[in-house]
């Protein structure tokens, strides 16, 4: 069970839907839900001839700290009809940008969830940022939630996009709880068939599944001249898949995002919610 959940505020429209999936996940498991929000203060500007800051930070400061403290009245006014338990704050963010800043609040996190651009590219870059901070600096796993995706619980059908590598284990472990609620988990490897070197390590975690009494089925695909999340993300919209959980970032993260990879399809592409390990 996971008893403590963090949520990032992003900003993004996709805020109000990762934000009702945190509240249905912090009542199956009765956990506490922290949401913060955040302040991006700019760094203070010297004068030319002194190292006095300019005067007219502090105005600016002020201003910026006003608007984050109505956001959080707005969050808070939306959770005080919630039954769960939570707490709301706000993070000011000045010689760390915001998410940077947010990730090192979540390190007594179970889970963080942040909001999905859900194939949206005017904020793919943004949320993106959210991601790898929260994903690579809190040491915990990220459930990424793009708008309008936000399942019931619990879940009828989740998938495990399987890789032997350590972050698709690590992401496995982590999703445990939400595997175990699951009415069916299905366990994908994208490869070359039976004589796959990773078939073995696919069929041996799907034992250990099912030593954990979570019900799951080995499911081998080609990807052929698709993309492997393409394949994955097909998949999961013909079956009905409700979570995927991924490893995030095996390779490079610079890599991955200029040559592209399979984290970032996911991340960019994905219309429901995946879950993150790293």
């Amino acid at each position: 069970m996971y008893k403590d959940l963090t949520i990032a505020m992003t900003g993004s429209a996709g805020d109000a839907d990762a934000l009702r999936l945190a509240v249905k996940l912090a009542a199956r498991h009765s956990a506490r839900l922290s949401v913060l929000e955040s302040v991006d203060l700019p760094m203070p500007i010297s004068h030319a001839w002194d190292m006095l800051p300019d005067p007219t930070s502090g105005a600016v400061y002020a201003q910026l700290r006003e608007r984050g403290q109505q956001r959080l009245a707005e969050l808070k006014a939306r959770l005080d009809d919630e039954t769960v338990s939570w707490d709301a704050r706000v993070v000011e963010a000045l010689y760390a940008d915001a998410p940077h800043t947010v990730a090192r609040e979540a390190f007594d996190a179970d889970v963080c969830l942040v909001a999905g651009s859900g194939g949206d590219a005017s904020n793919a870059s943004a949320l993106h940022a959210w991601f790898t901070a929260l994903l690579l600096e809190s040491g915990r796993p990220v459930l990424v939630v793009p708008p309008n995706s936000g399942p019931t619980l619990p879940l009828r059908r989740a998938m495990i996009a399987w890789q032997p590598t350590r972050q698709t284990t690590r992401a496995v472990h982590d999703a445990l709880p939400l595997l175990a609620d699951a009415g069916l988990v299905e366990l994908v490897l994208i490869g070359q068939g039976d004589d796959d070197p990773a078939q073995e390590s696919a069929r041996r975690m799907v034992a250990h599944l099912v030593r954990h009494s979570i019900p799951t089925d080995l499911v081998s695909l080609r990807a052929g001249d698709r993309g492997v999340a393409e394949v994955l993300l097909d998949y999961a919209e013909r079956s009905g898949v409700q979570l995927l959980v991924a490893g995030g970032y095996g390779h490079s993260r610079l890599r991955e995002w200029v040559l592209g990879g399979v984290t970032r399809e996911l991340l960019t592409s994905a219309s429901l919610p995946v879950f993150f390990g790293h």
